[in-house]
């Protein structure tokens, strides 16, 4: 059983979704264990800042690496998701393989979990500094958009 609610500020409906929200919470049954998390709700990243990850800062990466094509474009991806969000180690048939803990689209536990902007910032910033370590120094092509939070 999952119930979603949203208190959006200056709802004028507002005390109606929290008493909603207390009314669900007390019909619980008492004989199950649950979890409640709730959370500030943030603006996820847009289509532009995910356009400008992919279209145009991992080009001009790839080429100073000598990369090239979509499988090594998710590749990268994949290596800095797992560089800034950390590692997990797995085993398949006796290797040892890794994988991010997260990406800019899944959570830790997979399910879709899109970054909000200012971690998707500070993502994209990450990955210009890596960048920037190896003598390649991607373009900004907003910043006063990029920096929108």
């Amino acid at each position: 059983m999952s119930q979603k609610y949203i208190l959006n500020a200056n709802d004028p409906n507002r005390l109606a979704v929290l008493e909603n929200l207390i009314a669900y919470l007390r019909g619980l049954p008492e004989d199950k264990t649950y979890v409640n998390e709730t959370k500030e709700k943030q603006k996820q990243r847009t289509d532009p800042q995910n356009r400008t990850l992919f279209g145009v800062k991992y080009p001009p990466l790839m080429e100073f690496m000598g990369l090239s094509g979509d499988r090594e474009k998710n590749e990268l991806h994949e290596f800095f998701c797992g560089e800034f969000f950390g590692w997990i180690e797995y085993e398949i048939m006796g290797k040892k393989k890794q994988r991010p803990k997260r990406t800019t689209t899944t959570d830790e536990s997979g399910k879709r979990d899109i970054l909000p902007i200012p971690e998707f910032i500070d993502f994209v910033e990450y990955i210009d500094r890596r960048a920037a370590e190896q003598g390649c120094v991607l373009p900004d092509p907003d910043p006063m958009h990029r920096r929108e939070r």
